[in-house]
């Protein structure tokens, strides 16, 4: 295989689960775990309502990102470099598959993209600084997504 064909380590990387819980009660759910590990909620967004309103597709299965950020994550970011504002905040999406009775729950690290992609413009970026970020990220989001597997299952 050659690399081209291998997952980035981001998205290889990612953190997926699922919950016992019906569509509508699992988005709440998983903000309010977010939120308990003090990542504030910045939007929550029904892709696929946006989708239908906006382009008629009716066809989309629900998805919802629920759009958060956690104020040391961003601190530290914006210590690295302030463009790296650009990559936060953290996304996670809960989704719906035909033919499957669970919701899924899928968070790609943010602060693993800025490190996969390079640390911006900063000529002096300070790498060590970059996988402090990463690590604090996964620690945070570890617990976000212990208790939601603790908790979002019978």
């Amino acid at each position: 295989m050659s690399d081209a064909a291998l997952p980035a380590p981001t998205a290889d990387e990612a953190l997926h689960t699922t919950v016992d819980l019906p569509f509508e009660d699992a988005v709440p759910f998983v903000q309010l775990e977010h939120e308990l590990a003090d990542f504030e909620t910045v939007r929550v967004t029904r892709l696929d309502e946006m989708i239908e309103g906006m382009l008629g597709h009716d066809d989309v299965e629900r998805t919802a990102l629920i759009v958060v950020c956690h104020p040391e994550i961003a601190y530290d970011a914006l210590r690295i470099d302030p463009t790296l504002a650009g990559m936060l905040p953290c996304t996670t999406v809960v989704y719906e598959r035909a033919g499957d009775d669970r919701v899924h729950v899928h968070h790609v690290s943010a602060t693993k993209a800025i490190r996969d992609l390079g640390c911006a413009s900063a000529a002096d970026c300070d790498e060590d600084a970059v996988e402090d970020l990463v690590a604090k990220t996964g620690e945070l989001m570890a617990i976000v997504w212990e208790n939601i597997e603790t908790h979002g299952r019978e």
